[in-house]
């Protein structure tokens, strides 16, 4: 019996990284977190059963994947980055390297993201 509904949704998802990111902006080491909300949408019940065979396991996953992917982006943007005003002004072109990294994560697992929005970068 598959424990996901096809075209189940879960709306909303709050993630964050765990802890504070360190990166080198310039010649100073920097922390920071980021922090948001995403949607998702049961695409392939077998492949997400066969993945995360726990529903209540499902959410602590997605938000492991949103927040090791963040951590990607945060490393690829401080490397243009002068100052950490300038990192965390960025929250839309963040964004789009997010959605990228994730959306064939997510698809992997038999799940569609519908939306990916960073709330914060915030300086630690």
């Amino acid at each position: 019996m598959n424990a996901y509904q096809p075209a189940q949704e879960y709306n909303d998802l709050r993630w964050g990284t765990m802890m504070p990111v360190p990166l080198m902006i310039g010649s100073r080491l920097v922390q920071v977190r980021a922090r948001g909300l995403c949607s998702l949408t049961v695409q392939d019940t077998q492949r997400l059963q066969a993945q995360v065979p726990d529903p209540d396991n499902l959410t602590a996953h997605v938000r492991a994947l949103l927040a090791s992917a963040m951590t990607d982006v945060l490393g690829e943007l401080s490397l243009e980055a002068t100052d950490v005003a300038q990192l965390t002004a960025v929250t839309e072109q963040a964004t789009r390297a997010l959605q990228s990294k994730l959306e064939p994560k997510f698809s992997a697992l038999g799940l569609q993201m519908k939306a990916v929005k960073i709330e914060a970068i915030e300086s630690v």
